[in-house]
């Protein structure tokens, strides 16, 4: 099923790159990863969330982890392994999530951050099975560069950003790609979606600094390959839609992408209900934020989506 996923997004790509879906900077050919029918063992790389290791930038290493990690390697939070105060604390374990807790450790780094982050990357990296060495490179200064694109969005220097995310896009959007097939063709858990967050979450920046700049066509491509490359389930990608809709006038296709920011809204409410046995509290405790984020925002979207619906019917019967 995630092989026909990736499939179906390759396909997506390469009709928005020809314009028929009205997005201008995709995927143009499909991937060339590699392929072998030989799996390498799989590992689980267990990044330390403790409070100190996330004030030494935890979440930006499991980020990029997400993100860079080569196929097999499954990224996940981790727990407190009493190195405070040299995080962020990484731990490889051979084996997978379902056995993590009978797996043997086979890695542990300290301050996994810059070239501590990279050499790891590197060490983790199979030939046989991961993308190749310059796609790899393109990838990592893609994703590096994305990271200077949300500083600038963050300060509100939006012309900046659109060129830096324009430019990161460009650059990574092929190889994330051909690396998140390759994690599909091993069996890895992030299918089509944890791998390439990062890449939705430049397409979503992007879309509302242009729209801050009035860039309302460039901001509706954007949008709408946010949506494509989460395949649809991601509700904010929706809801950059919905604000591009607004600014334009178009209040069918506002109405249009509220409706479907609420069904991944509902999504995430019934999926962060189900009981967690196992789970440790501080999972427990983000799962019921997430909840309930889901549904207050929800709510709030029902009534737009309310009002949209009249004005509709009042501009239908005028």
């Amino acid at each position: 099923m995630r092989s026909v996923n990736v499939l179906l997004l390759l396909f997506l790509s390469s009709l928005i790159a020809s314009g028929v879906l009205l997005v201008n900077a995709f995927f143009t050919t499909t991937s060339t990863c590699k392929r072998t029918t030989s799996l390498a063992s799989k590992k689980v790389i267990r990044v330390c969330q403790s409070p100190g290791c996330r004030d030494d930038g935890s979440q930006a290493a499991l980020d990029s982890l997400t993100a860079l990690a080569a196929p097999g390697c499954q990224v996940i939070k981790g727990g407190c392994v009493s190195l405070c105060g040299s995080g962020p604390v990484v731990e490889v374990l051979d084996g997978t999530i379902d056995d993590a807790a009978t797996a043997t450790l086979s890695i542990k780094r300290k301050r996994v951050k810059g070239d501590v982050l990279l050499s790891l990357l590197d060490e983790l990296s199979d030939e046989e099975t991961d993308i190749s060495t310059n796609m790899r490179q393109r990838l990592i200064m893609g994703y590096e560069q994305s990271l200077e694109a949300k500083i600038a969005y963050e300060a509100k220097d939006y012309e900046s950003a659109i060129q830096l995310y324009e430019e990161s896009i460009q650059i990574a959007r092929k190889p994330a790609m051909e690396l998140e097939e390759a994690r599909s063709s091993f069996g890895d858990i992030h299918g089509s979606s944890e791998g390439i967050a990062w890449l939705v979450d430049a397409f979503r920046n992007s879309c509302r600094a242009r729209l801050a700049t009035n860039d309302l066509n460039g901001a509706r491509s954007d949008a709408f390959a946010a949506t494509v490359f989460a395949q649809n389930r991601d509700a904010d990608s929706h809801m950059c839609l919905a604000e591009v809709c607004e600014k334009s006038g178009d209040k069918l296709g506002e109405y249009q992408a509220i409706k479907a920011a609420i069904a991944q809204y509902q999504r995430l409410e019934e999926e962060y209900s189900k009981p967690l046995p196992g789970i440790d509290a501080v999972a427990r405790a983000e799962a019921a934020k997430i909840k309930t984020n889901a549904s207050t925002v929800k709510r709030e979207l029902g009534f737009r989506l309310t009002k949209l619906e009249r004005e509709l019917k009042a501009s239908a019967s005028s």
